[in-house]
């Protein structure tokens, strides 16, 4: 098993593309906090597992500082140490520009944009007093690098969100490299989660997505997972400030 003993935090990991990926994690061997704020998700993730006792479901807001430096401390509190960050948690908002109010504007970056700062700071801190050579990965879009625009109106507060998470993995890759930490991203396409499914039952929505699908087919969670596990792995030291594209070719067509 690559991760055997190896522990990984994955923040909204109670449902969606989080859920898949702690639960490979946890199938690798790894030892696994599953934070969410939505603690009973996070339990039931930890409750999939052939070993659930490798995981531990933890509730926390990772736009709160406290929160993420108690998530940090239950990792290593709990299993001994801190190898693997991602960094998953994220909200997106269908809100025209026109409409967009403040409250809503701050609510997306906060969740997508400062929870991974707060988080990678407080791994990397870890990390790097352990001598770590930890592995920090971030979930941004295709939505970084493109707009999307299927109603009529696009996601300005989503986009600049995570098209700065993407200058943060790079800014911090930077910073981290000299402590043997590589900082990557990937960023989705339309993925089948429980957040998608009423719009993809919608045989017009669904079609449009797959219009622009090279590959034919909406991703899955475990399509995410498997690039995660790419970048975690020991064999993916070179790469680093990188976003890889799990979007079936969308950015291409």
């Amino acid at each position: 098993m690559r991760y055997e003993n190896k522990v990984v935090i994955v923040t909204g990991a109670g449902s969606g593309n989080g859920r898949s990926i702690a639960l490979r994690f946890l199938e690798e061997g790894a030892k696994v906090v599953a934070a969410d704020l939505n603690l009973a998700g996070a339990e039931e993730t930890v409750s999939l597992a052939a070993d659930p006792s490798r995981g531990l479901a933890f509730k926390a807001d990772v736009t709160s500082k406290q929160d993420v430096e108690q998530m940090v401390a239950a990792a290593i509190e709990t299993f001994g140490g801190l190898d693997v960050l991602v960094n998953n948690a994220g909200i997106v908002a269908f809100t025209p520009f026109l409409e967009l109010s403040e409250e809503e504007w701050d609510k997306v970056h906060n969740v997508n944009l400062k929870a991974p700062f707060l988080c990678s700071q407080a791994a990397a801190k870890v990390m790097i007093e352990s001598k770590t050579a930890g592995r920090i990965i971030n979930i941004t879009s295709v939505e970084a690098h493109r707009i999307v625009s299927s109603s009529g109106h696009c996601q300005p507060h989503y986009n600049s969100s995570k098209g700065g998470l993407n200058l943060l993995t790079k800014a911090v890759a930077l910073e981290l490299a000299p402590y043997g930490i590589t900082v990557n991203s990937v960023a989705p396409g339309v993925v089948a989660t429980p957040f998608t499914e009423k719009g993809l039952q919608n045989p017009e929505v669904k079609q449009w997505v797959l219009d622009r699908v090279p590959v034919g087919r909406v991703a899955v969670p475990d399509d995410i997972a498997n690039a995660v596990l790419f970048l975690a792995q020991p064999e993916s030291e070179y790469i680093t400030g990188t976003t890889v594209f799990v979007d079936g070719g969308w950015t291409i067509a």
